[in-house]
């Protein structure tokens, strides 16, 4: 028998720079589906942890470009 692939795994991702967001992409999944699950009073925490987990992403990813 051949042996079990996983579903997904970060050494068949080529590109180094999706391999490193690939965690914090999964967690903004989470968050999001928490956000969508969440009841009224937690709902406006949820929403302003993904806002500032999404603007710590950007602003990493803005530091870290190549400067032209």
């Amino acid at each position: 028998m051949s042996r079990p692939e996983k579903f997904l795994s970060l050494s068949r991702i080529r590109n180094p720079l999706l391999r490193q967001e690939f965690p914090w992409l999964v967690s903004e999944v989470v968050l999001l589906l928490i956000l969508f699950n969440a009841n009224p009073p937690e709902l406006w925490f949820w929403l302003v942890v993904m806002v500032v987990v999404l603007l710590y992403r950007v602003e990493r990813w803005w530091s870290s470009r190549p400067n032209a």
